[in-house]
């Protein structure tokens, strides 16, 4: 994050949290911190993950997906934040970090500040450095564009600025460079550089930018847009990791049968020595300490079989017996077995496996999200589709997979469709974040693909109600794939075609 920007972010940041509470606090992923603040209207959460290039500190309605159990430091934190109001807040901003004075407590974990460094991380403090909020100098602007290491003494004069006033006519640069000093800026930005997002500043960056006119807004748009996909990304990536693993385990499980089959079938060749024993048992019977014997089989001929000297040939005829009959008995357990692992196999390298926790090797990381994959859906029953636009929809093939949809396959922000005043599939239409707009032609093939599972299926036209997901509850007592919806965003009437589910299908691909 860039300083000064950081610097008008800190300033609001300041004046919303400043009397409000920390109500809970959350670690949807390694790194990343969710403070959930108390709030009378629309939830507000302050999402943070410190980086040293490209830390995130914004606020959201939305709470990213958390995993199914709380990590310790998350708990750490939750224990001695919760419940704290914010008293105050001090600011070192040319170093970003927002200090939070919290409500005083009695046990010796009570520290008085949390401190949030956009490098390094989220910490307690009894007291802050004396130069914490102390404002920095402001070199001349011709010592500015002459050292290009500059920052190392002067923190606030960052790499981004200094490029932007290098770019400029002087006239131009003079004047920005005094609105930064200032602080007078009143418009922040947020350019594009390919696909990604570069950190919001407070000057223009010459090119298309979009602008806000708060730093709070800035940010918001810009933390969204990069935070939620990578969480996204790692949950998925965790998911690939045990998946792979899990791979590798059954092809270990499946080697181990083939060594286990070879041992049976050596058991159950001790079947032939203990017939040619009872064949001629009669000559030695009442032999004692023999080592081996030559006997004559009656369909294999004459072998020689090794004895037990310390047991009895009838002894050692029923110890041949006994064996092969434990071969016999381990064969059908050893193919039902073979036939399970096959069977899991086959589903891992397709992508469909459901990862039970006792498939997992000892050692592979815990998801940081639900149980079901977002991205691939494992284990629910569900047809995929993908819109024209590159969007991805979920539809359910039945009243569990609705049931579970909006809890394992889905985000907060994703919209969820359903027929009007009848019986109809769930459809979910993924959006990468909070601020993503969704094109009309994407809205209305997510509403047809609702329309074409649902009670109206036969007719012409629907009308097609759609939620966020998170206005949308399931309710206890309510049978499966009942919910209540707490707020729709509108209705759709859409004509019903029924080759768009034929054009728009597919399948996710297995992982490699």
């Amino acid at each position: 994050m860039e300083a000064n920007f950081f610097r008008f972010l800190s300033a609001e940041l300041s004046s919303t949290l400043v009397g409000r509470r920390i109500d809970k606090v959350f670690g949807p992923a390694p790194g990343v911190w969710v403070l959930a603040i108390q709030n009378t209207g629309e939830p507000l959460h302050l999402i943070f993950r410190p980086a040293k290039s490209a830390g995130l500190l914004f606020l959201s309605p939305v709470k990213p997906v958390n995993p199914q159990t709380a990590p310790a430091m998350a708990m750490w934190f939750r224990k001695r934040l919760r419940n704290r109001k914010i008293l105050a807040a001090h600011t070192d901003w040319p170093n970003l970090r927002l200090a939070l004075e919290l409500s005083p407590r009695t046990d010796p974990d009570g520290k008085t500040f949390l401190i949030l460094d956009c490098r390094t991380g989220m910490t307690l403090a009894d007291d802050l450095p004396d130069s914490f909020a102390v404002e920095p100098e402001w070199p001349a602007l011709e010592d500015v564009l002459e050292d290009q290491d500059i920052w190392r003494e002067y923190p606030h004069i960052s790499p981004p600025l200094r490029k932007t006033l290098a770019r400029l006519p002087e006239d131009e640069a003079h004047a920005l460079y005094f609105q930064v000093a200032t602080a007078s800026a009143e418009v922040f930005h947020l350019a594009r550089s390919g696909e990604t997002w570069t950190p919001p500043t407070a000057w223009p960056s010459g090119k298309a930018d979009e602008t806000y006119s708060s730093a709070l807004e800035a940010t918001q748009a810009y933390g969204e847009r990069t935070l939620f996909p990578l969480l996204d990304m790692e949950e998925d990536k965790v998911q690939t990791v045990q998946l792979k693993r899990v791979r590798k385990k059954l092809k270990r499980n499946l080697a181990s049968l083939e060594e286990e089959q070879a041992r049976l079938e050596q058991l159950s060749a001790e079947q032939v020595k203990a017939e040619a024993l009872q064949a001629e048992l009669y000559r030695f019977k009442n032999a004692e300490g023999l080592e081996s014997v030559d006997v004559t089989h009656p369909v294999h001929g004459p072998m020689t079989v090794p004895l037990n000297p310390f047991l009895s040939p009838t002894e050692n005829m029923e110890r041949y017996f006994k064996l092969a009959a434990k071969a016999q008995r381990g064969f059908p357990h050893l193919e039902r077995r073979r036939r399970e692992l096959v069977a899991q196999l086959a589903k891992a390298e397709d992508g469909t496996l459901e990862i039970h926790p006792a498939l997992v090797p000892q050692g592979t990381p815990e998801p940081e999200g639900p149980a079901a994959l977002p991205k691939r859906f494992r284990g629910l029953a569900v047809s995929l589709f993908r819109t024209t636009d590159g969007f991805t929809v979920i539809r359910g093939k039945n009243k569990t997979a609705n049931h579970h949809m909006l809890s394992k396959a889905a985000s907060p922000f994703d919209y969820w469709f359903h027929v009007e005043d009848g019986p109809s599939s769930h459809v979910i239409l993924k959006r990468d974040h909070p601020g993503q707009d969704v094109p009309e032609t994407t809205l209305t093939q997510a509403a047809i693909l609702c329309g074409l599972k649902s009670y109206r299926k036969d007719d012409d036209k629907a009308d097609i109600m759609y939620a966020l997901v998170k206005d949308v509850r399931k309710v206890k007592g309510f049978n499966l794939g009942q919910v209540a919806v707490d707020r729709k965003i509108g209705t759709l009437r859409v004509d019903l075609d029924p080759s768009l589910e034929d054009s728009l299908a597919t399948i996710a691909p297995p992982l490699s």
